[in-house]
């Protein structure tokens, strides 16, 4: 990782941690864990650190060229090819995020602020928030939370599942009685097949709860495909495959062209909320600090 090699350079350079972790705008144990990190996936050890001295070893030295080399080639690259010296913010983001929330963020955020490029990584939630953790990435774009105390995660976004179904004439018909008020979740289990998605253990659980309060077994539920590819899913509603439960804003572009219909299904737990993450351990830099408040406040 770029912020491992950078952590290492500033402390050779400077001969000291602490004067690495300020010239970065990190704390000192992040600049001990990239060390750390590096040491371990290169198998050498590159520094020796006493309480009064700071050595580094033949390995070290090698890998300062190296990394010295890289690092000037990405600035020179990002110069080359922006015409300026542009700030970089790394971001970590699970699917959903990463694909139905984030572009339109990146297009308001870049329209007022076009000086930043944005690196991404899509991983599920678990792995986003352990890149922030390591500090691979400044922030990440989440699902879930976890008991990491080391995190912090700010609500930016609510949504909900959805029923989402083909548009035909059977469904039409479904639309019409929800305007009246008088469909009713049973109407799914009637006549229709259901097509789910492989879902993670969130998904699972406001599912599982979902069934248990309207007393719906599992063997009335007719399976017919399991993905945990989301476009697919998407692509197989519309072109009639039959039904799955999806994220409201995974499915609202569909819903907006009328390729889908979209059902609520009016229940607390189908709501989900989206959390933006940062480390506590890690001082972040105006820049991202600005784009943190700006997705905070973007919904």
């Amino acid at each position: 990782e770029f912020k491992q090699l950078e952590a290492f350079v500033a402390v050779v350079e400077n001969k000291s941690f602490s004067e690495a972790a300020r010239q970065l705008n990190l704390t000192q144990p992040t600049i001990s864990a990239h060390i750390n990190s590096l040491e371990q996936e290169l198998n050498s050890r590159l520094l020796i650190r006493t309480t009064k001295k700071l050595n580094i070893t033949q390995r070290g030295l090698l890998l300062y060229d190296c990394a010295s080399n890289m690092l000037n080639m990405r600035s020179n690259i990002i110069e080359e090819f922006t015409g300026q010296n542009k700030k970089i913010i790394d971001l970590a983001v699970s699917t959903i995020p990463s694909s139905y929330l984030l572009p339109g963020i990146l297009s308001a955020f870049t329209c007022q602020i076009p000086d930043d490029i944005f690196h991404s990584w899509q991983s599920d939630s678990l792995g986003a928030v352990a890149r922030v953790l390591d500090g691979s990435v400044d922030l990440a774009l989440v699902g879930n939370t976890f008991d990491e105390p080391d995190c912090c995660f700010i609500p930016f976004c609510k949504d909900k599942l959805v029923i989402a179904t083909p548009v035909n004439q059977h469904y039409l018909q479904y639309q019409q009685k929800m305007d009246s008020g008088t469909l009713g979740f049973s109407d799914f289990l009637k006549r229709t097949l259901y097509y789910a998605r492989n879902w993670f253990w969130n998904q699972k659980r406001k599912l599982t709860a979902i069934w248990k309060k309207r007393n719906i077994p599992a063997s009335s539920l007719h399976i017919v495909a399991r993905m945990n590819d989301l476009e697919a899913i998407r692509k197989s509603v519309a072109g009639g495959l039959e039904i799955s439960i999806l994220s409201a804003c995974s499915a609202k572009d569909l819903a907006d062209t009328h390729q889908i219909l979209m059902f609520p299904l009016n229940h607390e737990s189908a709501m989900r909320t989206f959390y933006i993450v940062y480390s506590k351990n890690r001082i972040l830099k105006p820049h991202v600090k600005q784009f943190l408040k700006f997705v905070t406040n973007f919904y």
